[in-house]
C-alpha cells in the first residue's frame, strides 16, 4: 500500500506474477486495519469473480459493517487486475464505449475574484493550459474567508452580494465559452444555500455543489424546488443505497460518485444503472491519484449518461499525469480512450514520490489466480 492524503493506493498480486492496482477513499491506518478483515475474503480466491468478492466484502456485518471506502480500492485493483489477465481494458469488461474521449475539469480559481487583473492573469493562464480545459470548479468558502468544509450558519446579505459579484467578475472574463461549477463543502444551511444559488444563476453554472450537508434530507428537496440552477451531491455517498433516495425525492440534477469512496467500479456501474432509470446524468468527483483518474475514464467510457470527471492534472509538476509512464492522452479538456489492458497505465515510482508524502504498509494483498 501507498498513500497519497487521504487515499490510499492499492496493490493486489496473483502467484501467475500479474498485479492489479487500485485507490482507496481511506488513510493507511485506516486501511491497514481493513486488510485484517478483507485479506482472508481474497486470499486463494479466483480473482475474476468480482461480482462475488464485491457481495462479501459490502455485506460484513458481525462483527464489523463493511468500509465501503476501504473496499473501493481493493474492487478497482480487482477491475485492473481482470483486465490485465484478460488483455482488455477495463471499459471494454463494463460492456464497452459509448464514446472516444471523456471529458474533465480542474478546481482552479483567482487569487482575488473582486480584482480585474487577478481575474485576467488568473484567466490567461487557466485558458493557456497545454491540456485544454474547458471548465473549472471554484470555490464559495474562499469567497467568504470561511474554513472550508466547516458548518456555517446564515450568511449575510453583504456575502451573498460579495459571492454574486465575485462570480459575476469571473464569467465576465471568461465569457460563454467556459463552464463554471459553484463549490461548496456541505457548510451552508437551507436559508443561506437558496440565496447563493439565486446569487450565481445569472452566471449560468454549470451545477451548484454541495450547499447542504450530504446526508439526504427534505432540505435538498426543497431547495431543488426552489432554485433554478442545476444541483449536484454525492462525492460522500456510498453504495446505492446512498444515492437511492437523493434520486426517489427528484432531489437533484446531477449525482457525483467517487469511485475510490462509493463502493469502487462495480458499485459505480450499480449506481449508474439506477441512475439510468431516472434519467440522472452522472459526473466523477475525482481528488486522487492516476489509478482514480484511469477509473473515472474507464466509467466515463462505459455508461451513457456520463457529463464529466473532475482531476488534478497539469501545473507545474504534472500532476496525475505524471504519476504514469504512459499516462493518457489529454488535448482540449479530453482524455483519449486508453488502449492497455486494465486501467491502461503503469506507476512511475519516481514521480508518484516526488508529488506525495507516503509511506510503506505491508503485508500486501495476495489473490490466487
Amino acid at each position: 500500500m501507498r498513500a497519497s492524503g487521504t487515499h490510499t493506493q492499492i496493490r493486489i498480486d496473483t502467484d501467475a506474477g500479474i498485479s492489479g492496482m487500485g485507490e482507496s477513499g481511506v488513510t493507511p491506518a485506516m486501511m491497514k486495519g481493513w486488510m485484517e478483515q478483507y485479506k482472508p475474503l481474497l486470499l486463494d480466491q479466483d480473482p475474476l469473480a468480482i461480482g462475488y468478492h464485491f457481495h462479501r466484502m459490502t455485506t460484513l456485518m458481525h462483527t464489523y459493517m463493511s468500509r465501503i471506502p476501504a473496499m473501493s480500492g481493493i474492487d478497482m485493483a480487482l477491475w485492473d487486475l481482470a483486465g490485465k489477465l484478460l488483455n482488455v481494458p477495463v471499459y471494454k469488461l463494463l460492456g464497452g464505449s459509448f464514446r472516444e474521449e471523456v471529458p474533465f475539469f480542474i478546481n482552479t480559481e483567482p487569487r482575488d475574484m473582486l480584482d480585474p487583473k487577478s481575474i485576467k492573469d488568473w484567466a490567461d493562464q487557466f485558458r493557456a493550459s497545454p491540456l485544454g480545459f474547458r471548465a473549472c470548479k471554484i470555490n464559495t468558502h474562499t469567497v467568504f474567508g470561511i474554513p472550508m468544509g466547516k458548518y456555517t450558519t446564515a450568511l449575510s446579505a453583504r456575502d451573498i452580494n460579495k459571492l454574486h459579484t465575485s462570480f459575476g467578475n469571473v464569467r465576465k472574463e471568461l465569457g460563454l465559452d467556459y463552464d463554471i461549477m459553484v463549490h461548496c463543502h456541505n457548510e451552508y444551511d437551507l436559508a443561506t444555500a437558496k440565496a447563493m444559488a439565486r446569487a450565481v444563476e445569472e452566471i449560468q453554472p454549470k451545477w451548484f455543489e454541495d450547499p447542504l450537508p450530504p446526508q439526504f434530507s427534505d432540505s435538498w428537496v426543497a431547495l431543488k424546488r426552489d432554485i433554478k440552477v442545476p444541483l449536484l451531491t454525492g462525492e460522500k455517498c456510498e453504495m446505492p443505497q446512498g444515492f437511492y433516495p437523493f434520486l426517489k425525492e427528484q432531489a437533484v440534477d446531477y449525482i457525483y460518485p467517487d469511485i475510490a469512496f462509493c463502493g469502487g467500479i462495480t458499485a459505480f456501474m450499480k449506481i449508474a444503472a439506477m441512475a439510468s432509470v431516472f434519467r440522472i446524468p452522472i459526473a466523477t468527483h475525482n481528488v486522487g491519484g492516476i489509478h482514480l483518474t484511469m477509473s473515472c475514464i474507464h466509467v466515463g467510457l462505459s455508461i451513457m449518461d456520463f457529463l464529466t470527471s473532475e482531476a488534478a492534472m497539469g501545473g507545474p509538476n504534472g500532476g496525475v499525469l505524471a504519476m504514469a509512464t504512459n499516462p493518457p492522452v489529454v488535448k482540449n479538456g479530453m482524455a483519449a480512450k486508453p488502449t492497455g489492458p486494465g486501467l491502461g497505465v503503469d506507476l512511475n515510482e519516481e514521480a508518484y514520490q516526488q508529488q506525495f508524502t507516503r509511506r510503506r504498509v505491508a503485508p500486501e494483498f495476495q489473490v490466487w489466480s
